[in-house]
């Protein structure tokens, strides 16, 4: 009875030890294979499914394998990778400390590693006025940049109707994040129109007397 008693209380003790252990963490911000990223980041053509890593954070396990945006995820841990909600899952479906396998492609070759999972990192405080004015300023000169070289729809119209059709695209297949992001995206644009704003060259300079007004108050203090 006693060593019967001693069996469950292992098992039991092993059932908790791995409910607790931390999740994975590969840090990187991805996005699908699809004709935006495919222009964006020359994804070659014969590649119509996996993961495009966009960016590969500091420190962070993915950097630290040499993963880096551009490249495209196809396996992970053994199991083919569509879409960034089945990486998602495969990563937080795995603990801090495991060793996984990886294929990505990466131009016209194919690079087969292993990396080591982190755990998740702490949440970051809140953003400071600074931080918040230079992500502000980096969007800014982004915008210049798509006008420059006419990349991107030419008017807000466009670009609205563009948000609209992924946000379609989003609701069909079920991606409550990528839905709610589309719907703020799509109602900032509709009150750009509001507004008559016309076009992305209209946008910056309103962005950047924004920018001015803030920097002034900011000097009355």
């Amino acid at each position: 009875m006693a060593k019967r008693m001693g069996v469950l209380l292992a098992a039991l003790a092993a059932t908790l030890a791995a409910q607790e252990k931390t999740p994975g963490y590969l840090g990187v911000r991805i996005a699908p294979v699809d004709a935006e990223t495919r222009a964006a980041l020359a994804i070659p053509e014969g590649v119509e499914e996996g993961v495009v890593i966009l960016d590969a954070m500091p420190d962070a396990p993915a950097a630290r394998a040499g993963l880096k945006r551009g490249d495209v995820l196809v396996r992970f841990a053994g199991a083919p990778v569509r879409t960034p909600e089945e990486l998602v899952a495969a990563v937080r479906a795995r603990a801090a400390g495991e060793e996984v396998g990886y294929v990505l492609v990466r131009g016209d070759g194919r690079i087969e590693g292993k990396l080591t999972l982190a755990g998740s990192p702490p949440e970051a405080p809140p953003a400071s006025l600074d931080e918040r004015l230079d992500r502000l300023q980096r969007n800014i000169e982004e915008l210049q940049r798509r006008r420059a070289g006419k990349k991107g729809p030419a008017t807000v119209a466009d670009w609205r109707k563009a948000e609209e059709r992924k946000l379609e695209e989003a609701r069909a297949r079920g991606d409550r994040d990528a839905v709610r992001r589309g719907e703020i995206r799509v109602q900032l644009l509709k009150e750009m129109e509001a507004e008559g704003v016309r076009g992305l060259g209209e946008r910056v300079d309103r962005i950047e007397r924004k920018l001015d007004r803030i920097l002034e108050k900011l000097g009355e203090r």
